[in-house]
Parts: C-alpha cells; structure tokens; sequence
C-alpha cells in the first residue's frame, strides 16, 4: 500500500505522538509499504529519513507547532502521489489537510486519536473564571467528535480512550489498538552500564544516589508540581534521592524557578530536551520511573520506562490499567501518603532485589512490540479501504 502519515508533531521532538508516528512509519515500511509522513518544520530536523516532507509551520500551544499556508504547489504534489490510505495524527493542522486530501480525493482515511483535551485544557485555563474553563474543553470535545466522525475508522489505544469517545458522540467506528515501540532499543540500553555511568556522571549524579525519572513534555497537564510537592517533604530524610526532569515545554522555565526558589537544586536536575537516539540511556541511568499525569491516552514513556527495566510510581488512571500491575511493576498513588508508600515500597524493593524488580517490569512491556501494532494497523487500513 501507498500510505501517508499526517501529524502536527514528529522527531526529533520527543513525545507520544512522535514516537508513535516514527515507530509506524518504520514497521509499515519494514513490512513492504510505501509511506511518506507529512509534518510541520522543525528547526532541530537536520537529517530526515526518505519521504518525510516538512511544510512550513507556526508555534502553537504548549510548545506545539502547527502547519499553515499550503499553497498550490504542495496540494498539487499531494494529488499527484495517489495514496492508497491517509492515516492522521492530529485534529488540526496536519489533520486537517490530511482529511481535506481524503475528501477531494476520494481516498480512505483512518484516524488515530491521541490526545485528551479536557485535562489540557483544565489545566492551560486553571486560573480563568470558570465559564472560559468550560467553554474551552466543549470547544476542544466538538473538535474531537467532529473529526472523528468525519473520517472512516478511528484508532484508540485504550478503552478509556474509546469510552470518552463514546461520551463525546463519536459514531465512527473505534478500534483499540494499544501503539507499540521498538523495545529492543530500551532492552540494549538498560544492557549498557558505561552508558548509564558516563550519562549519570554527566548529570552529577553519585553511584549510590537513587534517581526518580520525569520524561516526557513539561507542561502543566503533566501536574509535574504534584510530584515537587512530595518530594520536597521527603528529600531532607533522603540525601541520596534525586529527581531528574527531561524534556520541554511551556512549564519548565516555571518549574526551574520553584525549584530554585525552595533551594531544592541539589536534588532536582532538569536536563532539557535530549535526542530521541539518547532517550533509552536516560531511561538506564535511573532506578524509578514517576509522573502525575492523568492526560494520558496510553502513556507510551510508561512502557518504554518497563521495557528500560524501571519500575514504576505513577498516578492512577483507567489509562494505564493493563500497564502498570500495582505491587508488580510499580505502584499506584493518588495522595500524598499513597505516593510515600509506594515509594517506601520500590526503595525497599530495590534495595531487597533489584534485579527482580528489573525483570518483572521488562517482561511486563513485552506486548507492546512495536511489530504487532503495526498488523492490527493494517487490518484497519484494510476495512477502511474495503468500507
């Protein structure tokens, strides 16, 4: 098949939606398809794979990018590639295009949806009079629902995800189809102990210090503040606990300055954005994994986390049920005193048998193979196309 990607985000930007777009991309092409990716130009692009055309673009929400001005030119060459199948990534930019090509066209398309609004925008409009809050998140959800039906089959990758969907008036028909990731690149880099030494050195991080992992977007849905709030409490008992906080977005410069601000510099490291081919090595170097999220329509850094071998501290959410098997791989919190419990156990844990631990949450990621993703993809290209 001739298949073509839309989406507003993709590497090196870190984050779900890249990953799971680049990780596609590459099994439908290792399985004999042709695809192209459509995306927004990225000034860190240096160097792009085959078929991956970046069309000008704009700075958005939350670090976001999204495409404008299509002219002519560009539309035409679209029209002239006679794709098979459109697959989009996105409700806008991108995906709108995508959409308007499958309509002109009369080309199948299928859609994923990867993100929840209501959070985000909950969130972004937290200290708005309320009636904005809410006209927000009802503006975000008839987006959602009018893409999505809009377009001949929908993926979602949990039933959280299709039940709000559902809610939200959605009649298209929904697959759930869990993304997958190339789990031998975080297998090799838990494997690689020099890497894991020079990375935890470079961060300034001892030998003996046990390090809790924040990897994803900084933004404020990620309630990333949640996280500081207890651990601020605890770091003074814990002289050896630290947290570090890799990747951007709108939060950071904020969240930098709390941390300055309560003298917490010593166990708090932000690193910044890192390149995705180095995302497995930070994944390594840690001893937890941890987040607040509740945003999340799978939370694909959780898998690549247990496929690193971390255990997992996160926020409970229906998201992740089937990911995370509380007192298995990890433990839930929902409070304060749920989080230093669950924390009490893993340390516990880890200094009790860490290899245990480490091959309980690598075996657990094992059905998120990047290869069995892709099959149920294309069985739902194929409905798309036969419908």
């Amino acid at each position: 098949m001739k298949i073509a990607l839309f989406s507003d985000v993709y590497v090196p930007a870190i984050g779900g939606v890249s990953t799971s777009t680049q990780l596609l991309r590459n099994e439908l092409i290792k399985k004999g398809h042709e695809v192209f990716v459509y995306t927004v130009k990225d000034p860190d692009a240096k160097n792009d794979a085959k078929n991956i055309v970046r069309l000008p673009s704009l700075p958005f929400i939350s670090e976001k990018r999204i495409s404008i001005n299509v002219n002519p030119k560009t539309r035409r060459q679209l029209q002239a590639e006679n794709f098979d199948i459109i697959h989009t990534q996105t409700e806008f930019g991108l995906g709108i295009l995508g959409r308007s090509l499958a309509r002109t066209e009369k080309i199948p398309i299928v859609h994923t949806f990867h993100t929840i609004y209501d959070d985000f925008t909950r969130d972004m409009f937290a200290s708005w009079p309320n009636f904005i809050d809410n006209n927000a998140a009802k503006l975000m959800r008839n987006i959602s629902r009018n893409f999505c039906n809009s377009v001949d089959e929908v993926i979602v990758p949990t039933k959280k995800t299709a039940d709000l969907l559902g809610e939200y008036g959605v009649v298209t028909p929904l697959h759930i189809i869990p993304t997958g990731l190339d789990l031998n690149r975080f297998y090799s880099a838990a494997a690689d102990k020099d890497k894991k030494a020079e990375i935890r050195s470079k961060l300034g991080l001892q030998p003996d210090d046990v390090v809790l992992l924040y990897l994803g977007r900084v933004s404020n849905e990620k309630h990333i503040d949640e996280l500081f709030d207890y651990l601020f409490k605890i770091f003074p008992r814990m002289a050896q606990l630290k947290m570090v906080v890799t990747g951007e977005g709108a939060a950071l410069a904020r969240l930098k300055k709390r941390v300055k601000n309560e003298k917490q510099t010593r166990h708090v490291i932000f690193t910044g954005p890192v390149s995705v081919d180095v995302v497995p090595h930070y994944y390594a170097m840690a001893d937890i994994f941890t987040s607040a999220s509740q945003s999340e329509t799978q939370g694909l850094t959780y898998i690549e986390a247990l496929a690193s071998g971390l255990p997992i501290l996160v926020r409970e959410d229906p998201s992740l049920h089937g990911v995370v098997s509380n007192g298995y791989n990890g433990h839930y919190f929902v409070d304060e005193k749920s989080f230093c419990q669950g924390l009490d156990l893993l340390l516990e844990q880890l200094n009790n048998d860490k290899g245990e631990l480490f091959r309980k949450a690598a075996s657990s990621a094992a059905k998120y193979d990047v290869s069995f993703f892709a099959d149920k993809v294309l069985e739902v290209y194929r409905l798309a196309v036969q419908s």
